[in-house]
Parts: C-alpha cells; sequence; structure tokens
C-alpha cells in the first residue's frame, strides 16, 4: 500500500504540475488594433473582447482627431447581433449587444444607435432575453436589480412605454416569464409561484382591471401554453385544462364558483411547476409532456373529461453517448409531435441536435452537429437551424428541407414572416428571402480589417469573408463592393501618427495612443479609460462537488464551455461508480478532477474509526475507480464529503500527499423543502448567490462550491440550474475565475 501511495504521489505531483502552468492563463481582455488614419484626421479602429462569457468579435469604430485626442466620443460602426428582435409591427429590427441597443429601420434601409455605453464595457455584459409579441407592438424583459431577481416590464415599442409586471421576479438568460397569444391580444406572465393574464393594451392605457381578478392559478410559467390560436390550456396538479381567451376575465373574476376551465385530462402523476414542461398540437389533439427533463410523453387529448389521458408513447431520454441540454416541441401537419433534443456528448465534443418523430415509436429524423434549437416562424410551420457554417430551413409540416444558406456561423435569427428572416452572423447581418433564394447585406457584425477610401471619404471594411463593404454616412449602413483588397494601415498623416501600446488598465491588454508630430508635443490615448490604473483583479475558484447524482452535470459543463471558464470537480466514489460515462465526460474537459473520498458518509460521523490508515485507503480507492474509469488520475487536491473533516482527517490527507480545500460557504444549495420540516433553514438559489457574493467581497476571493446533483429530496430551484446567474454576478463584482490550483498557489 504504501509503495502504490509513494508512485501515485510521484505521478501526480508531475500532473499537479502541468495543470498549474497550463491553467496560469493570463487576463486577456480587451485589445486595439493597429488603426488608419485619414488627411481630415479621421480614425478607423477595432476593438476586440476576449472576457469570460462574451464572444469574441472585432468591433470598428471611427474617431475625429482634434488637439491629440479623440473630439468626442467614437462612432460605432458595426453591430454584433448577439440579440435580435422583431419590433413595431415588423419595420424595426432591434440588434443588442454590450455596446447597447441599435434600430434597423426596414423601409427607410437606416441604422442608428438608440442607447449606447458611453465608455468600452469591460466586464462580461451577458444580455438578457426579451419575450416579444407576434405583431412586435409590445415585449416583456426583466431587468436585473439583483444578482438573481429583477422587475419584469411590459414595454411599447412604439414609445418605450413601461408597465411593471413584478417588482421581485427571478432572472433568467434562458427564458422570460411570459407567454403571448398568436394575435398578440393577451399574454400570460408568472408571478409569486401563480400565472396571471394581461391585455397589454390595457395595460398601457391604465384600465386593466386589478391582478386579482386576472389569476389564472398556481403554477409557473411551464404550467401553461397557448394552443390552436384562441385557447390556453393549464395545468393544475393532475389535472389539464382548455381555457377558451374570450372567457379569462370571467374565470378571473368567477374562477372560485365556475373553476378553472373545462377540463380535457387527467395525469397519472403531479405536473411539477418548477420541473416540467408541456406542449400542445394547434388542433388540441395531442400534447407531449417532458417530466424533469428526462421523460418524454405523448398523450392522445380527445376528451372532455377529467379520465386519465391515452398515452400513445413514453420513454426516458434513451441516447448513449450524451446527456441531454435541453428540448423543443414542434408539430407536424399530421398532428404528430417532433422533439428537438440537444444533446452534450460524453466525448467532449461540442453540443448537437437529434430529432425525433413521436407516434407510436420514437424514429430519428436528423442530427446536426454543434448546434443549437430551431427558431420557429410564428405560425409555426417552418423552422431554422444552424450546423456549422451553414443555415438551415425545414418545412415543419412534413419536415423537408426547403433552403439553407452558407458563408459563416449563425448568431441568431428573426423571423419577419414565412417567406423573409433576419441573419444575424458573425460577420454580417442580412436579410434571406425563401422563396426567391435571394439575401441582401443590411449590416456588418464585424471587422477583421478597415482603412479610409480617400477618393470617397467613407471607411472600408472586410469582415473576414474576402469581401469589401463601403459604408454609407446617410444610413449608417453597408454595402458590398466586390472583392477585398488587402490595405496597409496609415499610421501617420503628417500632424498626427498613431501607434498601440502598453497600458497599465488590467482590463485592457493595450490603448490606442495618437502622438502630435507639430506643434505642442504630446501623446494622448483615443479612449482615456483604457489607460486609466486599476488595480488587479481579485481572484475565485468554482468548484463543483459530484457527490452521488448527476442532473446537473450536462449544464454545468455546458456554461464553463460558455464563459469559457475551468472548474475543479471534485469526484466521490458513489458518483465514479454510478456514472462511469458522466466520469469520463468531466476527464475529458480541461477542468481539473479532485477527489471526495470513495464514500459519501460524513468523516465526522461516530459510527466508524476514521483514523490515518481509512483516510489512506478511502483515496487510494477513489484514485483507483477514477482511473478505471477513464484512464487518467485525480490531482492531489481533496475535501471531505460535505466538508466535515477534523484537524485529523486533514492531517491524515497531507500524510498521503493530499492538500485540503475548502470553500467559503458550505452546501447550502443541498438543503430540500423536506429538510425545512426539521427546521433547517432553506436558502433559494437567489439567496445562495447572494450569500456567496457577500463572502467573496468580504473575503477578497475565496472558493465557491456547487453541487453536481442531489438524490434524495426537492428543491424549487437547483444551484446547477442557475450556475450562469452566479458566474455572471462574480464577473460583475471584477472577479478573475481561476481554477483552484492558481488560487492556492
Amino acid at each position: 500500500m504504501n509503495t502504490r501511495i509513494a508512485f501515485i504521489l510521484k505521478i501526480s505531483l508531475v500532473l499537479v504540475a502541468a495543470a498549474f502552468f497550463a491553467g496560469t492563463e493570463a487576463y486577456a481582455g480587451i485589445k486595439f488594433s493597429e488603426a488608419d488614419i485619414n488627411g481630415n484626421d479621421e480614425v478607423l479602429f477595432t476593438v476586440c473582447h476576449n472576457i469570460a462569457g462574451t464572444t469574441s468579435y472585432k468591433t470598428l469604430f471611427s474617431a475625429k482627431i482634434k488637439d491629440g485626442t479623440a473630439q468626442e466620443r467614437p462612432q460605432i460602426l458595426t453591430a454584433f447581433p448577439e440579440k435580435m428582435e422583431l419590433l413595431g409591427g415588423g419595420s424595426i429590427l432591434q440588434i443588442r449587444n454590450r455596446y447597447g441597443t441599435a434600430f434597423y429601420h426596414l423601409e427607410e434601409n437606416r441604422f442608428e444607435w438608440k442607447k449606447n455605453r458611453i465608455r468600452i464595457p469591460e466586464n462580461s455584459v451577458r444580455l438578457s432575453p426579451s419575450a416579444v409579441s407576434p405583431d412586435g407592438k409590445w415585449y416583456c424583459n426583466v431587468e436585473k436589480t439583483g444578482v438573481a431577481t429583477g422587475r419584469l416590464e411590459l414595454r411599447s415599442s412604439e414609445n418605450d412605454k413601461i408597465v411593471v409586471l413584478d417588482t421581485d421576479a427571478s432572472f433568467s438568460y434562458q427564458k422570460v416569464p411570459v407567454k403571448w397569444i398568436g394575435d398578440s391580444s393577451a399574454g400570460i406572465y408568472e408571478k409569486n409561484g401563480n400565472v396571471y393574464f394581461f391585455r397589454p393594451d390595457a395595460m398601457m392605457r391604465g384600465v386593466e382591471v386589478a391582478e386579482e381578478y386576472r389569476k389564472i392559478g398556481p403554477g409557473s410559467i411551464e404550467s401553461v401554453n397557448w394552443a390552436g390560436g384562441k385557447y390556453l390550456v393549464y395545468i393544475d396538479s393532475d389535472l389539464v385544462y382548455r381555457i377558451n381567451s374570450k372567457e379569462l376575465y370571467t374565470l378571473g373574476l368567477y374562477s372560485g364558483i365556475i373553476g378553472k376551465g373545462t377540463a380535457i385530462g387527467r395525469l397519472p402523476f403531479q405536473f411539477s411547476a418548477f420541473k416540467d414542461k408541456f406542449s400542445v398540437s394547434p388542433d388540441l389533439g395531442r400534447m407531449v409532456l417532458i417530466q424533469a427533463g428526462k421523460v418524454i410523453t405523448s398523450y392522445r387529448l380527445d376528451g372532455v373529461t377529467s379520465d386519465y389521458l391515452d398515452v400513445e408513447c413514453s420513454r426516458p431520454f434513451f441516447e448513449k453517448n450524451a446527456s441531454l441540454l435541453e428540448t423543443s416541441v414542434l408539430w407536424c401537419g399530421d398532428g404528430y409531435p417532433l422533439v428537438w433534443m440537444k444533446t452534450l456528448p460524453f466525448s467532449g465534443e461540442k453540443p448537437q441536435s437529434s430529432v425525433y418523430k413521436i407516434t407510436d415509436k420514437f424514429s430519428k429524423l436528423l442530427v446536426a452537429g454543434d448546434s443549437d434549437l430551431p427558431y420557429v416562424s410564428n405560425d409555426g410551420k417552418k423552422c431554422a437551424f444552424y450546423s456549422g457554417t451553414t443555415l438551415y430551413v425545414y418545412d415543419v409540416s412534413v419536415w423537408k428541407r426547403i433552403a439553407e444558406l452558407g458563408g459563416e456561423r449563425t448568431v441568431c435569427v428573426t423571423w419577419i414572416d414565412s417567406d423573409n428572416l433576419y441573419v444575424g452572423g458573425e460577420k454580417t447581418i442580412r436579410r434571406w428571402t425563401l422563396s426567391k433564394n435571394s439575401f441582401k447585406t443590411i449590416m456588418l457584425s464585424s471587422a477583421v480589417s478597415a482603412h479610409w477610401n480617400e477618393e470617397l471619404g467613407v471607411p472600408v471594411a472586410d469582415a473576414g469573408n474576402g469581401h469589401a463593404y463601403n459604408f454609407d454616412k446617410s444610413t449608417s449602413t453597408w454595402s458590398d463592393a466586390g472583392s477585398w483588397v488587402s490595405h496597409s494601415p496609415v499610421i501617420n498623416n503628417g500632424r498626427y501618427r498613431l501607434f498601440c501600446g502598453e497600458t497599465k488598465n488590467p482590463g485592457f491588454e493595450n490603448a490606442l495612443y495618437v502622438r502630435t508630430l507639430s506643434g505642442k508635443a504630446v501623446t494622448k490615448p483615443v479612449l482615456s479609460e483604457s489607460t486609466e490604473k486599476r488595480d488587479a483583479l481579485k481572484q475565485c475558484a468554482l468548484v463543483f462537488d459530484a457527490y452521488d447524482n448527476a442532473d446537473g452535470l450536462s449544464n454545468i459543463l455546458y456554461q464553463l464551455s460558455i464563459y469559457n471558464i475551468r472548474g475543479t470537480f471534485f469526484l466521490n466514489g458513489e458518483f465514479i461508480r454510478r456514472y462511469p460515462n458522466e466520469t469520463k465526460q468531466i476527464a475529458s474537459t480541461s477542468n481539473e478532477c479532485a477527489a471526495m473520498f470513495f464514500t459519501t458518509a460524513k468523516l465526522s460521523s461516530k459510527e466508524f474509526v476514521v483514523n490515518e490508515e481509512f483516510i489512506r485507503r478511502g483515496l487510494a480507492r477513489n484514485e483507483d475507480e477514477f482511473y478505471q474509469a477513464t484512464d487518467k488520475e485525480l490531482s492531489l487536491l481533496w475535501h471531505a464529503p460535505s466538508y466535515q473533516a477534523s484537524e485529523n482527517v486533514v492531517q491524515s490527507g497531507a500524510n498521503a500527499g493530499y492538500t485540503y480545500v475548502n470553500a467559503l460557504e458550505h452546501t447550502t444549495d443541498t438543503i430540500t423543502l423536506e429538510q425545512t420540516v426539521q427546521g433547517i433553514n432553506y436558502y433559494t438559489t437567489s439567496k445562495i448567490i447572494e450569500r456567496y457574493i457577500d463572502a467573496l467581497k468580504a473575503n477578497n476571493g475565496g472558493i465557491l462550491p456547487v453541487t453536481v446533483g442531489i438524490s434524495r429530496g426537492t428543491r424549487e430551484r437547483y444551484l446547477y440550474e442557475d450556475l450562469d446567474l452566479l458566474i455572471a454576478a462574480i464577473l460583475d463584482e471584477g472577479f478573475e475565475i481561476v481554477p483552484v490550483r492558481t488560487l492556492l498557489k
């Protein structure tokens, strides 16, 4: 045993050293490119962000130099489509990114920034979604006010008037708790564990009835769905109701007397408003219910009673080589459902999507690599999705490919109508007409290079696709000008010379400077914030404790990849034995793998003797089981289950060659609703994130734990479900997230 430990110690020290040097990557930040100056002292330059949680792209700016510096804030010439929405009845394309909000006016072919940041954003600035009405006249969003909460607002796209629907709504980067009816005349929203309806026009005019008379019933936004153009389907516990949209006010006023609508069936289990979701066919003939993101069931809806629904087909998630990330349901013309599954391969590859048609069995129709969920047209008859550098459009009614558009990776898609859509790519934003198979470039998303056309007096840019684009100053749009011809940047016009140099601001890799060549010699930055002296970023680490459940693993790995963050997974022997594929999946990533112990039993228990030999054997067994599952070794970091360890336990691990890792907060995300009966304090995920941020600020950094899954008990929300909120809150507070190994040094 001692010989084996010495051998493992020697090998692990080599691995730890390698991991240390691989993990000490520098904070990249914001980088300026070499600039181009013309005879009128106008400068073109690009700014590239390389910050955790952001898409890396180059934004093109222009500035007028006067008295050795920019006369006013530089003009932003490109608009990367991090988010896009169609507003104003389809006449306005709203483009949002880290720099602000811009409008493209379709009829005028005109682009303008409505709101933009005064300074270059140095944090991740991840954008929240919007729930836009089908006619584009209204939209809802949650305006963030806390680390995981905000105001649910209804806005008019015509005058930007705001009505607050909920002052304390849960914040999410995935969805807004609002669903619109097809004709945009009404919407449903979630508030304090109940669902309510509203009429947007009445809300804006201040004549809507009081909220208490607009209550549908208990549940979440997943408890309701619009169907058939005029019906609302609502699930309360195990009963399924159908409500005519014309009867909403009657229901709200008299639900205590007349009930909650027409019962059309009963489920064989209680619907969980926190974990389950469903979709109903347009003819109200079928319903697909996805239970806890795992079990997919198709039901017949052919009655007007509370009898149990007929099951047509049901099975749990069944792909053997991947874990499930997200699902979406589409409906064929024959009334049968299509289930779109976004999965994360155990091999460590990028997410991919599969489409299955459900009849009396699951039939696979499509596999798309490196794909996301589909963008569905408002009439539900077409869907667009990307795979690689190609965007595909399918006719959902017969599941047939009808068009494809290549040339660049797609970022987001917005449907105008059933024949036209805006395609926001990494290089350009295009309007695509399916029937003509033609597109028009309306804006550049980014620019890899640019220079001044002295003859025309306009910027010329290359978006990275080999085409040159001329900028139209009157409309602030771009037009194709043929093939790109490389051009050496002009950095000296006789009055000023431009160069990129060092900066004391750790958020920037460099700064763009202007050196005056005539008169009083002076050198100034084009943007003052790029040279402001700042303290180095404080550091923290995220650790993920894998005890005996893997429910949150796929989302954890996915969010870490989105933010390009390395975490440390502490794996318990019980987890390794139960989930060998998931263990191998973790090991295949760049995340560090560390030891917990071979059992989930608390080492502070008096049920058995915990001496040094017990700790050595427990750690060694954990090493062996991890190696058998992955052909890799664990690092020499560990902590006891539930972080409960005496000084003797910690010292015993040290004698075996391990470094003990402690966290600022312990296991609050494992406390369940059932434990509240025992008087144990239950914390919502919002409260946990607030506690974590407070602990980080009080200690100027530290280690924060997230549990991968809980095998017993229930919670309204699990911390791993809101990992993106935790990461965003950490970054917004000015912390850099690093591996545990980097923090411990």
